[in-house]
């Protein structure tokens, strides 16, 4: 059976390898493997809460149901959970005999990987993204905690998550703890699908700077504080809105899974 490799970064955007790749990196992490890596049936089960939190009724949602067939699918054919599935297909050689042997088709197992790839798993963006450049505190800041490799977003969640690992942090590298758990809760709300640095710190400054917030928002009142956010620097609210709805943003934040220890 030919496999057109070309219509993976047609998909995805991204070539076969780079997408393994990216899947792999995203899964290394500990508090990665430890919320995220669902098995095949709580693979099912979570692309409901996806329909229910990020897309609800829009048309986005009718790929659904073809993802939860697919991971009941590989369920039954005895793929663990994601990273599994990743490891199994990780080379085209990899992939290619997999698709021999199970029969599942080389369209199905594209869009099953960019799905978690797009709406479930956390994507990894620089830590600068999420600050503002211009500050030379923060920029300090982010100099100490480079020589601890602390350089990405996940990797802020992996050593910033919990009380005890922040305070140890604080102490090695001399940065304010304060910063520190604000800089986790920029993370964390990174790993909202979609969600990059230039809206993080947008929502930041509107007042919304914990998923928490975000999650346990009113529609209508964030509509509002975002737009007053916006006109303070006289830019419109309704560009914001264009790229990323409000209701996306809450109902995501709904669903993901609490990483953070206060």
């Amino acid at each position: 059976m030919a496999i057109d490799w070309d219509q993976v970064k047609a998909k995805t955007l991204w070539h076969y390898e780079a997408l393994i790749e990216k899947m792999i990196e995203v899964l290394a992490y500990d508090f990665v493997r430890e919320h995220y890596n669902h098995t095949m049936e709580e693979a099912a089960s979570f692309s409901q809460r996806i329909r229910q939190g990020y897309l609800q009724n829009r048309k986005e949602a009718a790929f659904i149901g073809e993802i939860t067939d697919h991971f009941r699918t590989l369920n039954g054919l005895g793929v663990r959970n994601y990273l599994d599935l990743v490891q199994r297909v990780e080379t085209r050689a990899k992939c290619e005999s997999f698709i021999q042997e199970t029969g599942f088709s080389f369209e199905a197992l594209i869009q099953t990987l960019n799905y978690p790839f797009r709406w479930v798993l956390p994507f990894k963006c620089s830590v600068k993204e999420l600050v503002d450049t211009g500050d030379e505190t923060s920029m300090a800041a982010l100099e100490a905690l480079k020589k601890y490799k602390i350089r990405s977003n996940l990797d802020v969640l992996e050593n910033c998550r919990a009380r005890a690992s922040r305070n140890e942090l604080a102490r090695e590298t001399g940065v304010a703890e304060a910063f520190l758990i604000d800089l986790a809760h920029r993370a964390d709300i990174s790993r909202l699908a979609y969600v990059r640095g230039k809206t993080v710190k947008h929502l930041c400054e509107g007042g919304y700077d914990t998923l928490d917030k975000i999650a346990g928002a009113d529609l209508k009142k964030m509509g509002e504080d975002m737009a007053a956010y916006y006109g303070t620097i006289g830019k419109k609210f309704s560009d914001f809105k264009a790229v990323i709805p409000l209701d996306w943003m809450i109902g995501g934040a709904r669903i993901l899974p609490r990483v953070i220890e206060e």
